[in-house]
């Protein structure tokens, strides 16, 4: 009879520890889960703060970029005119020929200009590089997005799927949102450069 009671005390011991391990096994899954998600979710909010200062610095820096190149080509411009006005107006002698000559090399080495014809606008660079790194960023942000939502599900699916469902009512465990775009926010913002 002894035997009889010892073994039944053992099963009941054994199944107590082998509920109260499953139980503590499920319990750090959800909080591995859970932190998994707030991870993703913080990985999401770091790309939206990229966003946001790319676009400050690339905008304030294509502007003034921008600026630049227009007060250059003016600048070029008129240079130009004064090279053409000057060539043309050529004294006939050797000593005025100089002096234009030195004229002129002040109003090339005044800008560096090195081509007859007006220099290719690099702001155009410039601005592909706004584009190319907003769509990188945009691509970014969909990856982050995507990847907290596949997350999230997975996490869902451990609360609410049987026997998982009981514990994570026990030790409250909600459903998480998955990420929805805003009305207006399924395509990159636009950017208007002045």
């Amino acid at each position: 009879m002894l035997d009889v009671i010892i073994v039944f005390l053992g099963v009941i011991l054994a199944f107590v520890f082998i509920i109260g391990g499953y139980m503590i096994s499920s319990y750090n899954w959800f909080i591995n889960l859970r932190q998994d998600v707030q991870n993703q979710f913080s990985n999401i909010k770091t790309e939206y703060q990229r966003r946001a200062d790319l676009f400050i610095n690339l905008v304030e820096s294509v502007k003034a970029y921008k600026n630049f190149e227009k007060s250059t080509l003016k600048e070029v411009i008129a240079l130009r005119s004064g090279i053409d006005s000057e060539l043309k107006d050529m004294p006939k002698t050797r000593a005025g020929q100089m002096k234009s000559f030195k004229k002129l090399d002040g109003l090339f080495n005044g800008i560096k200009v090195t081509f007859e014809q007006y220099p290719e606008l690099k702001a155009v660079e410039q601005f592909n590089l706004l584009f190319n790194e907003v769509r990188i960023t945009e691509d970014r942000i969909n990856v982050a997005r995507t990847d907290y939502n596949g997350i999230v599900n997975d996490y869902n699916v451990a609360v609410t799927e049987f026997p998982g469902n009981i514990l994570a009512g026990m030790f409250n465990f909600r459903i998480e949102s998955y990420f929805k775009n805003e009305l207006d926010t399924d395509s990159a913002p636009k950017i208007k450069i002045e």
